[in-house]
């Protein structure tokens, strides 16, 4: 049994073979369709991707907080495979699963060695936090070393891509018709970032696909400049756009120098639902300046 066990939920997209690799416990996330209500979506899911994208074409799905006995569950299961637990999740503001973890740990678990955290993230970005922590708990490191380190990574954590359509926007309410029709016309593509927890909308370029995809190598290739140093891994993630997400690999690859390692991963359903198809996003811990994904030239 290692010393620290890793908790999270299924929307920090990180690859079954990962998750497997590290003993990294999910808590799931329901995704609600009019006909059926499924415990969490992607790798870890009972919904597939393949299905949930099918059965968006027709309805934009809800989701449910955990409930607390999936909580406990969880916290059970991460207990198995540690003598403490950390547990790193989804934005509060997105889902409370931090909140009601906090309320859970009192009621249940107040004799146990579990400290969590809102990563004030999600998807890639989430991904990358856990990951590194759970390579550290891994090799041996104490809960209060992890527990230093997972605030930091917070701290330095973003979350920042380019989104192909505005659909989805409009679909649930965020965006009206008009401007998507107009983004449309002109190809404006959305800048999306993390800020203050929540996904918003950054800036705006003029763009088609292969601009798309240029501008995401560059920002790649500052991402390597300015990655925390103490860092290994670099998480790209994509919504249905694999052969775009490989290239911006392969260019990035050419300049990996310090040899971290670059994840491909696709985006879970809780911000495709935000984001639509064809949106490339990157995961990382490091500096970020805004002008590496606005400026085109």
């Amino acid at each position: 049994m290692q010393k620290v066990a890793i908790l999270s939920d299924d929307t920090c997209d990180l690859p079954k073979e990962i998750l497997e690799k590290y003993n990294i416990t999910l808590v799931p996330i329901r995704i609600i369709f009019s006909d059926k209500i499924y415990d969490s979506c992607g790798s870890s899911g009972e919904l597939t991707l393949d299905e949930y994208y099918g059965k968006v074409e027709s309805e934009i799905p809800t989701t449910s907080t955990p409930s607390p006995g999936m909580l406990v569950e969880a916290f059970e299961k991460a207990l198995a495979f540690g003598d403490s637990v950390i547990g790193v999740f989804i934005s509060d503001k997105m889902s409370p699963i931090y909140s009601n973890s906090k309320k859970i740990l009192q009621e249940y678990f107040p004799n146990k060695n579990i400290s969590i955290f809102d990563s004030k993230v999600t998807s890639v970005a989430l991904g990358v936090i856990v990951l590194e922590i759970a390579m550290m708990a891994a090799a041996g490191h104490s809960q209060d070393e992890i527990v230093e380190k997972t605030q930091e990574f917070i701290d330095q954590v973003h979350f920042a891509g380019i989104m192909f359509t505005m659909e989805n926007l409009v679909r649930t309410g965020r965006v009206p018709r008009t401007k998507k029709f107009l983004a449309d016309t002109f190809r404006i593509k959305p800048i999306v970032k993390f800020t203050d927890g929540e996904v918003a909308v950054q800036g705006k370029i003029r763009a088609d696909d292969k601009v798309i995809v240029n501008q995401m190598k560059k920002y790649g290739k500052q991402i390597l400049t300015h990655i925390n140093g103490e860092t290994d891994h670099i998480v790209i993630g994509h919504t249905r756009w694999l052969s775009a997400a490989r290239e911006i690999a392969d260019y990035i690859e050419q300049y990996n120098t310090k040899k971290k390692t670059i994840i491909l991963q696709e985006t879970g359903a809780i911000v495709a639902n935000f984001v639509g198809k064809k949106t490339l996003t990157i995961g990382y811990i490091g500096e970020y300046k805004e002008k590496w994904l606005s400026e085109t030239k």
